[in-house]
């Protein structure tokens, strides 16, 4: 008789603040799950809504792990979760998005067979609007389903591209050895991660599965918090920047992918930074160099485009 073979526990963590809005939809979404074992880890991160999200919560009993801790930023709320977690997997769910159904069986299906803690997984995801209603034309990127990335192509591709969070599966191993989430940051926690992640020779599996549904509003952290994004940015660029520099080579020039980045997104600063480490080591090229300052201009008028596209084409108000 043959024996049947343990499947791995996934951990869902779901971070929450003041989310008795959305938080229900969240936690139906993981508890629709397809795949077993799982566990449902909620963290409330000390929401002062006179108990709204903590009667949310304690209505769904011993189908879920409760925490309550005081205030302290959405990563100090992920580590407590990671520390909390059983699981061999650990999969972010943030209160105002959805997973789909089978987002957990898609990925743990995307693994190798012969999968060892160095190998994470991410699947695609779409948008949806605060009525849960999915934005037409809303998939983020189409993925080569099963592509596996090196260490180096995850790194360009985090970078490129970025990575909701929600979408990665990473192996509880991880962060034994990098370390949690940044609990300085209140942005850029997640960015900062992956980035850590990867450097760290980990490798990056796609899954073409539309596993999370992402959720535009205008009382999100990302409408609301343009001035904290870009103290965090800065205060990732003090430390990651360097190490892009050196690692940096004629293949992979992670510098300057990044350098366009903080360029689109207004952080001039960490532009400015990136340009006097790339001239040290003669990293950027002319053509490079005036496309960072073109695109230094973009970033300080994309602000004003994202709104009117959101509140146009969308319908979406943005701060």
């Amino acid at each position: 008789m043959r024996c049947k073979v343990k499947k791995p526990l996934v951990s869902i963590i779901i971070p929450v603040y003041n989310g008795s809005n959305y938080m229900r939809e969240a936690i139906d979404s993981a508890l629709a799950q397809t795949y077993s074992p799982i566990e449902i880890i909620v963290v409330n991160d000390g929401s002062n809504d006179n108990g709204a999200t903590d009667e949310v919560a304690r209505s769904y009993g011993d189908r879920i792990r409760y925490i309550y801790k005081e205030n302290g930023g959405v990563s100090s709320a992920l580590n407590r979760g990671i520390s909390e977690m059983k699981g061999e997997y650990f999969s972010w769910l943030s209160h105002d998005d959805v997973y789909t159904p089978d987002k957990i069986q898609k990925q743990m299906e995307t693994l190798s067979s012969d999968a060892n803690s160095n190998e994470i997984v991410l699947c695609s995801c779409e948008y949806i609007d605060k009525n849960s209603q999915r934005l037409p034309d809303s998939k983020l990127q189409k993925y080569n389903h099963g592509e596996k990335l090196s260490r180096e192509q995850a790194v360009m591709h985090i970078t490129k591209n970025s990575a909701n969070g929600c979408a990665l599966l990473i192996p509880k191993t991880v962060f034994d050895k990098c370390g949690g989430f940044d609990e300085r940051l209140r942005y850029c926690q997640d960015i900062f991660m992956w980035w850590k992640i990867f450097l760290n020779k980990y490798t990056l599996t796609l899954c073409d599965h539309p596993g999370v549904l992402s959720r535009v509003h205008d009382k999100q952290l990302t409408q609301t918090g343009v001035s904290l994004y870009h103290k965090d940015a800065y205060t990732i660029g003090i430390e990651i920047a360097p190490t892009f520099a050196s690692e940096s080579t004629e293949e992979y020039n992670f510098l300057y992918e990044y350098s366009k980045g903080e360029a689109i997104h207004g952080n001039r600063e960490v532009v400015k930074l990136c340009l006097e480490l790339a001239k040290d080591r003669k990293l950027f090229s002319f053509g490079q160099k005036a496309r960072l300052r073109f695109l230094n201009f973009y970033g300080r008028i994309r602000p004003l485009i994202r709104r009117v596209y959101y509140r146009v084409v969308k319908g979406i108000k943005t701060k």
